[in-house]
């Protein structure tokens, strides 16, 4: 899978890294996986690094498994995320879903994992 997973029990996050070429279903995959996780759906701070992936998926695709796997698995639960990126459709695709996760997330755009864990960790994440 090109998206994996890791928690970090002492500073209570999610590390996400996303590798390769990702497309919708790979995420459909990924997120029905994480959201079925206890220790996941506990935390809901995730630092995610898409710096080695190619995101092959559209802003409706993105909209449409927020919709359908998201939303519902959250049951109205929030959730924050520091996105990590180093190229321009990296952002692009960031930034889309900061527009569309607004409903139950609140997220920041880096371009160093250091910048995003001091984010996160800041009074300035805290949840919406």
């Amino acid at each position: 899978m090109p998206i994996a997973y890791r928690i970090d029990r002492e500073k209570n996050l999610i590390y996400e890294t996303w590798t390769g070429d990702v497309r919708a279903a790979d995420l459909a995959a990924f997120w029905k996986q994480s959201l079925a996780d206890p220790d996941v759906m506990k935390i809901r701070r995730t630092v995610v690094d898409l710096r080695a992936c190619v995101v092959d998926f559209r802003g409706p695709d993105l909209d449409n498994l927020i919709r359908t796997i998201v939303l519902p698995a959250l049951e109205g639960r929030k959730w924050t995320t520091a996105v990590v990126v180093s190229q321009p459709a990296q952002f692009g695709v960031s930034r889309q879903y900061q527009v569309f996760a607004e409903r139950y997330s609140r997220d920041s755009i880096f371009a160093s994992v250091a910048d995003a864990e001091k984010w996160i960790d800041s009074p300035d994440s805290n949840r919406c």
